[in-house]
């Protein structure tokens, strides 16, 4: 069996699936190895930081997943709420968390399950030339499966402000950390 890389299939997945909940959009989420812009804030970048086989060169094992969240650390010119950027920060993180409820919002069985479907609609082609391109770069995506997904302690974690390369713009980071079970449909349990 070819080894695949399961860290990206989740980055992909996982991103489908907060579009697909409304909490993103194409133009402000990221995968780790995206090579867009991200000159827009704020945005999010799902980044799978370590991959842990359950058994070597097999691709299937747990990913290690940090969801980052950057906005504009500064009061906006024409902006007098000196608090306006906080509450745009907590409403966009908020988004992220209100996309993982569903269900009875106890268990993260039903968010598994919809991450696995998120990723698998990534390599069904819809009639169209942009739903026939996505299918063509995610043929990798039709046998992906999350099989569960939890949060992990520290669950919300700060990344430093940073001041953007080659600019003046300022943002802060927010990140949430979770672990994710991925495997294949015809890998068996």
């Amino acid at each position: 069996m070819a080894f695949n890389n399961p860290a990206s299939k989740f980055e992909r997945a996982f991103r489908q699936f907060l579009i697909q909940q409304g909490a993103a959009t194409e133009a402000d989420c990221f995968i780790a190895n995206d090579s867009r812009s991200r000159n827009i804030l704020p945005n999010r970048t799902i980044i799978v930081v370590a991959f842990s086989p359950k058994n070597f060169f097999r691709s299937e094992g747990t990913c290690h997943v940090q969801i980052q969240h950057r906005f504009p650390a500064l009061v906006q010119p024409g902006e007098t709420n000196p608090d306006a950027q906080r509450i745009q920060m907590d409403a966009y993180l908020g988004d992220t968390i209100d996309s993982m409820v569903c269900g009875d919002g106890q268990s993260l069985e039903l968010v598994a399950d919809a991450i696995t479907k998120a990723g698998r609609w990534l390599a069904q082609p819809d009639g169209t030339p942009e739903g026939a391109a996505i299918a063509q770069n995610n043929l990798d995506m039709a046998n992906f499966r999350c099989d569960w997904i939890k949060q992990v302690q520290p669950f919300l974690t700060r990344g430093q402000s940073e001041i953007e390369p080659g600019g003046d713009k300022t943002f802060w980071a927010e990140i949430l950390n979770f672990s994710a079970f991925v495997s294949t449909a015809s890998i068996p349990n």
